[in-house]
């Protein structure tokens, strides 16, 4: 039987080098959850002068990373051509995947918490809104400085429900709910957020039902009318943790148990999904095995054209590496070409557009989805969080 060792260090290790030296009280003091914070904490901000920029195009023009940087690991907004919108102290809260905001919970055990914009704007999050939203809370989606979205990671016993949460007054509003219909629950419920269409009408959970037998879906939700629309997955996606929708809704990507390599460990090959058809497509190709460290380690590209996947080479994590494919295609390793030995390992990736990743490895690099060629780049950030993009980008 292979040997599977599965890394999963999630936020707490990815940020553990930029936050060892600082005790939970660092700088919290200095936030004022205000618009005029935005304007001073944009000021106040070393402005980093990229001596390699990436040049804005049509596709990254309006997009804007978040990350942490400095020894005090701060939440920090800046453009792909080096320009600082904001800094502000705090932690993420969980495994938050942010689409028109990003969401701050203070240093200092309060649980207050803000969310800032693509233009630096800091609105207070409410008390009871805030209480919802913990870093035990699982994925939360934020739509934007007024919306979350959560579901539950598992319910050994009762129902499971996804709920939208207003950030402004924390009224939750219910979205879907996997009800727990048997006398005893061979496996726990799960509603896992993943992601809202590009028009953000539409959005996917990752739905576990083990009330009877175990299932696994996709459920989509308008959340115009509410209407459900359901996609059975096949049963060999059910551990992976890290399962990925395309924004347009017709793919889903995940790892699926593949034997052993030559060394006995077991190994995992990345697989594509047809929600149209069903159809599933083992895409890894010449593509080295990685785990993935933290999410989102599988990722497609805005326009849905390609998808990509990066974390620890043969479930270990002393050498990195990120892998591509096009959808119907084959996946190959592009890069690094040879791993630097980076002892922080990738510091995360994301994708700029279409055909364009951002790496924070060894420094920060604009590379080709293609061929792995690689642009410096100086954005003054050390740990990657996400990307704010104002539109689907192409």
């Amino acid at each position: 039987m292979g040997k599977l060792r599965l890394v999963s260090c999630l936020f707490g290790l990815a940020l553990l080098t930029a936050c060892s030296s600082h005790g939970a009280n660092t700088a919290t003091a200095t936030l004022t959850p205000s618009p005029t914070a935005a304007a001073s904490a944009s000021a106040s901000s070393a402005p980093v002068s990229p001596s390699a920029p990436v040049s804005p195009s049509p596709s990254t023009s309006g997009i804007v990373l978040v990350g942490l940087s400095g020894v005090e690991a701060n939440i920090t907004l800046v453009r792909p051509d080096g320009s600082v919108v904001a800094t502000m102290p705090g932690t993420p809260v969980g495994d938050e995947h942010a689409i028109g905001a990003f969401l701050v919970m203070a240093k200092d055990g309060t649980g207050r918490e803000w969310t800032i914009d693509r233009s630096g704007v800091i609105k207070q999050v409410a008390a009871a809104a805030a209480m919802l939203l913990t870093p035990n809370v699982g994925p939360v989606l934020v739509l934007s400085s007024t919306s979350a979205i959560v579901g539950c990671d598992q319910a050994a016993s009762g129902d499971c429900n996804a709920e939208v949460i207003d950030l402004a007054t924390g009224v939750v509003r219910p979205l879907l709910t996997v009800a727990n219909s048997a006398p005893e629950m061979q496996f726990g419920n799960s509603l896992k957020v993943l992601d809202v269409s590009s028009d953000m009408n539409t959005v996917w959970f990752r739905e576990v039902n083990g009330a009877t037998a175990t299932t696994l879906a996709i459920v989509a939700v308008d959340l115009t009318t509410g209407k459900l629309t359901t996609h059975a997955l096949p049963a060999a996606l059910l551990n992976e943790q890290y399962l990925a929708i395309s924004r347009d809704g017709k793919w889903v990507a995940g790892q699926e148990d593949a034997g052993t390599n030559s060394t006995h460990f077991a190994i995992r090959h990345l697989h594509v999904v047809s929600l149209a058809t069903g159809l599933d497509s083992d895409v890894q190709g010449s593509a080295l095995y990685v785990v993935g460290q933290r999410p989102a380690s599988i990722q497609f590209a805005p326009n849905g054209s390609s998808v990509e996947w990066w974390g620890g080479v043969d479930n270990g994590s002393t050498e990195w590496r990120v892998n591509t494919s096009t959808i119907g295609g084959t996946g190959k390793t592009i890069y690094p070409p040879n791993d630097p030995n980076d002892p922080n390992g990738i510091n995360g990736v994301s994708w700029l557009d279409g055909s364009t990743l951002i790496v924070l490895h060894s420094g920060t690099s604009a590379v080709r989805a293609d061929n792995g060629s690689a642009t410096p780049m100086q954005v003054g950030i050390d740990v990657l969080l996400g990307v704010l993009t104002p539109t689907q980008v192409t």
